[in-house]
Formats: structure tokens, C-alpha cells, sequence
């Protein structure tokens, strides 16, 4: 017997029942109507996020700097870090996450990850979120230093990375050892000594860099004279949120992506930051920003709420 023949009480009956009982269905059904995702297995996801470790760490991350296309994000792969900011596209991703610690002789404030542990991870849907510690070659420094990395990542149906959302846990207590540790070498008598003289490293490198990469139109200084007055007169050292404001730290990121592509990065190093090295946003505006195209939420939960959505 048909619904629409029941008695209409009997009808109402079993409506209700079923509408208590399977209250999720019909939003989770519209909701994956419109945003169809792909659905992986706990081992699955699991895999993923240790193959993404796996080719952070040096040398395998030069494999991802090269060539025109990443086996890990998609094309048109969304990402933000806490201490810096938000990069879109593949491209931009891999100079970003892989070519940033890919030189293990060149001056950088954590160098290059050698090794990595996954403390903490759960994963539904298409989402894992993680806890990595990573171990870090300090050579600038002479020292190995674990850097914690709380980690969000969407992968596609192609097992690529969508969207990630990355928080480097206690940053500015590591700032501060790296800090310590230098003024311990040159018997600084003040923290300021220890600042003046990594930011003499940094610009000087940062300089040399710009000399050799940034010329024609992509000059960003008049001359390494200027290109040094600024960065350690003009503009600030940087505090440990930083990295992706008007500061020599943001700079010193940057520097390490100049030489994939100077038209695009020679200007963030530059005085005007190249919409990168700014203060642009407070800090409302930073907790508060509109990013991502997809919920973090397994499973279509939480969309009617979710602050972060740019949509």
C-alpha cells in the first residue's frame, strides 16, 4: 500500500517516526547534492596525510619544486598558515611548503625537515586533521629543533590536497630559543644584540639575493646599500605571528622563493611587501577572515554557521 492510500493518521504516524529517526537525510543528501565529495577510509586518509609528511621532508621536497604540475595539491589548491598568510594554486604552494625548506646551505631561521612524527590525527569524510612534530636541521643555527604543526587537509577525489589550514604550535617560543641560542654564541649582553645581529644575517642574505634575481623590471632597490638601510632601519625585526607582515621575518620567507619566480616574488621582498609583507589586516580581521570554499566539518555539518566560508 502507497503512502498517499494510508489512513491519514496512520500516514502522519509513520512520516513522524521516520523524521525522528532520520532526522540527517534529507540535509546531508542535499547538502552532498550540491557539493559532491569524494569519501575515503580512515587507512585511506591516513595513508594520504603520511604521504604528504613523507615528501616534505629534505631531499624529497626539491622533487615537488620542479616540473609544471604537484602530485600533492590540486590546481587550484587553497591554503593559510597562522604566522603568515594565505596562498592559492598549486604553484605558489610547492615555491611555498616544499621550496622553502629545500636548501639545507642556505641561511634560514628552521632550515630543512629531516624527520617527522604524527602525535595526534582523526579523519572523516575527506577531512584529517593532525598533530605532526617535525625535526628540523638548523643549520644557520647549528641545531636541531622539533617544530609542532597542527594540520587541516581536504583532499579531492584525485587524493590531492583541495585546502589545508596550518598552525605551527608555540612558534614564538621557538623564535625566542633560536634567539637565545644566538645571544649565547655572541655573548650578547642584551636580547636587542641577538635581534641586530640575526637581522644582519637575513639581510644581507635577503640583499644578495635580490642582486642576483631582481633586476630589470622586478628591481626592487636602488642598490644593495639601500636594500639593507631598509630592512634593518626602516621596517621591523618581526614577532613570531609576523611572518606575513611588514617585517624583515616575512621577508626572509619570501627570499627563499625568489629564485622560482622573481617577477612574482622579488616584490615581496621589496619596501612595498608585494601584498604579502603588509599590515593589512588587524587582528579581528585576521581571526575573522572569510577564506575557504569548503567546511571544515565532516559531512556537510555546521555550513549555515561556519564564519570561515567565503561563500
Amino acid at each position: 500500500m502507497s503512502m498517499h492510500m494510508l489512513p491519514p493518521l496512520r500516514a502522519v504516524v509513520l512520516i513522524t517516526l521516520f523524521s525522528c529517526l532520520f532526522p540527517f537525510v534529507a540535509s546531508t543528501t542535499d547538502t552532498f547534492n550540491k557539493i559532491p565529495k569524494p569519501t575515503f577510509s580512515f587507512d585511506q586518509l591516513w595513508k594520504l596525510e603520511k604521504n604528504f609528511w613523507d615528501s616534505f621532508l629534505y631531499p624529497t621536497n626539491l622533487e615537488q619544486t620542479q616540473g609544471n604540475s604537484s602530485t600533492i595539491f590540486a590546481p587550484d589548491v587553497q591554503g593559510r598558515v597562522d604566522i603568515t598568510r594565505t596562498f592559492d594554486g598549486d604553484e605558489l604552494n610547492r615555491e611555498y611548503i616544499f621550496g622553502l625548506f629545500a636548501d639545507p646551505d642556505h641561511v634560514s631561521l628552521v632550515g630543512v625537515p629531516i624527520a617527522y612524527n604524527i602525535t595526534q590525527f582523526t579523519a572523516n569524510d575527506n577531512i584529517a586533521s593532525a598533530t605532526t612534530v617535525v625535526t628540523f636541521n638548523a643549520s644557520t643555527f647549528g641545531v636541531l629543533i622539533p617544530v609542532t604543526i597542527d594540520t587541516w587537509i581536504e583532499f579531492n577525489p584525485d587524493g590531492k590536497i583541495a585546502q589545508y589550514d596550518a598552525v605551527f604550535r608555540w612558534f614564538d617560543y621557538l623564535l625566542d630559543f633560536l634567539l637565545q641560542g644566538v645571544a649565547t654564541k655572541i655573548n650578547a649582553t642584551s636580547p636587542d644584540l641577538a635581534v641586530s645581529y640575526v637581522s644582519d644575517v637575513l639581510a644581507k642574505t635577503i640583499c644578495a639575493t635580490h642582486e642576483q634575481h631582481c633586476t630589470g623590471s622586478n628591481q626592487q632597490y636602488t642598490d644593495t646599500a639601500a636594500c639593507y638601510d631598509f630592512l634593518t632601519k626602516t621596517t621591523r625585526f618581526g614577532k613570531g605571528y609576523e611572518l606575513g607582515r611588514n617585517t624583515l621575518l616575512c621577508r626572509e620567507v619570501h627570499e627563499h622563493m625568489v629564485q622560482y619566480r622573481p617577477d612574482v616574488h622579488c616584490p615581496h621582498i621589496g619596501p612595498s611587501g608585494g601584498g604579502y609583507c603588509v599590515d593589512d589586516m588587524n587582528y579581528s580581521q585576521t581571526v575573522l577572515q572569510r577564506y575557504f570554499n569548503d567546511s571544515w566539518i565532516a559531512f556537510g555539518y555546521g555550513n549555515d554557521q561556519n564564519i570561515w566560508l567565503a561563500n
